[in-house]
């Protein structure tokens, strides 16, 4: 059977499926407590009776025409490493660290196709086991991408204009794998200035706020270096502490949240 491959409208489409969840009215400058709250409150629409686990973090590699000195290659290969130091935050989380590649040695700006292809690609990060999703772009060019993208909302008419004249393959690829997660009700952490732009992006097209989606600078989280996805993972590590302490009974084992 011959498959018809995804427009944008899809893309839309599946945005505006997305449901709320009730919005946790809480803020608090310790990131323990916020997190806490934010754990209660959004775990209430997953099943936590395997425990609370994080599947999968995601780092999308794109590259834009800005020689800002970033060497992708390199934190590729320090990933690799087993003595890097993001590679041994995934081993302490227990989760899978992959890379996404998104023609990073390319700077055309993408068309409506590509944009399309690289959100639905991003979709298939999100499984069905999958309880939580991390996700960051590196790369080239891509935190400044991301800025000017941000102060240019004020631009914002339509979803496919805005992504066509701002945006690239990583933002797509985030954008897809964010509406998947929204879509299935699993809570999402975000980091940097391209998780910042995902969410300003769906938040712009629903008209509606989400909570679900956490992003790490808005959190005070005690990370010294400037490695893409530290922050991340450094959250969820957070967060699968505070389950683990907060659902044990007096024997030491886990029980089931109700």
């Amino acid at each position: 059977m011959e498959h018809t491959p995804p427009t944008f409208k899809d893309i839309k489409n599946l945005i505006q499926e997305i449901a709320i969840i009730p919005t946790l009215n809480f803020r608090s400058d310790d990131p323990t407590k916020y997190l806490t709250r934010w754990l209660s409150h959004y775990s209430k629409n997953l099943d936590f009776s395997r425990g609370f686990l994080i599947n999968r973090c995601a780092l999308y590699w794109a590259g834009y025409d800005a020689n800002d000195g970033f060497d992708g290659q390199q934190f590729v290969d320090s990933c690799q490493n087993k003595n890097g130091s993001l590679r041994q935050l995934a081993q302490i989380l227990d989760t899978d660290l992959q890379i996404f590649e998104l023609d990073p040695h390319n700077h055309t700006k993408a068309d409506s196709y590509s944009i399309t292809m690289a959100a639905s690609y991003g979709m298939m990060a999100i499984e069905e086991s999958t309880q939580m999703f991390c996700a960051t772009s590196f790369g080239q060019g891509v935190e400044s991408t991301a800025i000017n993208a941000i102060e240019s909302l004020n631009t914002y008419k339509s979803l496919e204009e805005y992504m066509l004249n701002y945006c690239g393959l990583d933002h797509a690829a985030m954008l897809g794998a964010t509406i998947a997660g929204l879509l299935k009700g699993i809570p999402i952490i975000l980091e940097g200035n391209s998780g910042k732009l995902i969410k300003k992006i769906i938040e712009k097209e629903t008209k509606k706020s989400f909570n679900s989606i956490i992003l790490t600078q808005d959190l005070n989280i005690p990370v010294d270096q400037i490695i893409p996805g530290q922050k991340m993972i450094m959250t969820a590590i957070i967060l699968k502490t505070i389950f683990t302490e907060q659902y044990k009974t007096d024997t030491g084992t886990s029980k089931a949240v109700i």
